[in-house]
């Protein structure tokens, strides 16, 4: 049985602090940068278009937490299920689905992981299968084995789906490699900010997305990766940088074979 130590230090986080850390003013700023990112980029994922008349479009949204990115894409889909590997997140996601009115039967959250099989029975079922388009945003630098975990979702999708990963892109800056030091060093835990030690990798490369994608099984030629417009700020708070760090998502995405 595979299982995910990293991913436990970040369930356990999430589900002491994640409610909170969704209400703090740079996490609802980074929300509406992620949720124009996504609507103003529908037609360039593309995503199956919406048919009376034929399979209902399926979209995962992986690491869910409280539904950002459902709110963003709920017109552009059908059936929406969400994973995520808090036990809270998935509570408030599903709150929040019931007060929008939405049905559980088109909007849905598991708590799931792809990295540990202990929590596979949830994401067994054929809404989890054959998949239109799966979303994993602002996730990926907390996940230990990102190239595994990409493969697990990739067999998800059904032929002609899209991937799309939204995360930070690598910087050569030196504040962030303090932040990264300061992260390495488990006998300095008094001195960083809980948020620090669920990092794993702070950020990603053109390159380094590209191939994820190709490895997990993405048709070739179909990669691509988009700069955000402006930058994100994370304040000091939670990366223990003076003055905190402004840092600059992107949007990738690519098909399956």
């Amino acid at each position: 049985m595979s299982t995910d130590a990293f991913g436990e230090v970040n369930r356990k986080f999430m589900n002491e602090r994640g409610k909170a850390m969704f209400e703090e003013e740079w996490t609802q700023k980074m929300a509406q940068q992620l949720r124009d990112c996504l609507q103003t980029n529908v037609d360039w994922i593309g995503i199956r278009k919406l048919s009376d008349d034929g399979p209902p479009v399926k979209m995962m949204d992986y690491a869910c937490g409280n539904g950002v990115v459902t709110r963003a894409l709920f017109d552009s889909v059908d059936i929406i299920r969400g994973v995520d590997i808090s036990d809270a997140m998935v509570e408030e996601y599903n709150r929040l689905v019931r007060e929008s009115g939405a049905s559980p039967e088109r909007v849905h959250a598991v708590r799931g992981n792809f990295l540990d099989s202990s929590t596979s029975g949830a994401v067994s079922g054929s809404d989890f299968h054959d998949v239109d388009v799966i979303v994993m945003s602002m996730a990926l630098h907390h996940i230990s084995n990102p190239e595994e975990l990409l493969s697990h979702l990739v067999q998800r999708l059904r032929s002609g789906g899209v991937m799309v990963i939204i995360d930070y892109i690598k910087t050569p800056s030196d504040d962030l490699s303090a932040w990264n030091h300061a992260h390495a060093h488990d006998d300095h835990a008094t001195e960083r900010s809980a948020p620090v030690r669920t990092v794993h990798k702070m950020g990603f490369s053109p390159d380094e997305m590209k191939k994820f994608f190709s490895d997990a099984g993405c048709k070739a030629g179909s990669f691509d990766f988009r700069p955000y417009k402006e930058p994100t700020h994370i304040p000091e708070s939670v990366t223990k940088v003076k003055g905190g760090l402004d840092m600059t998502f992107s949007i990738a995405r690519a098909w399956k074979l």
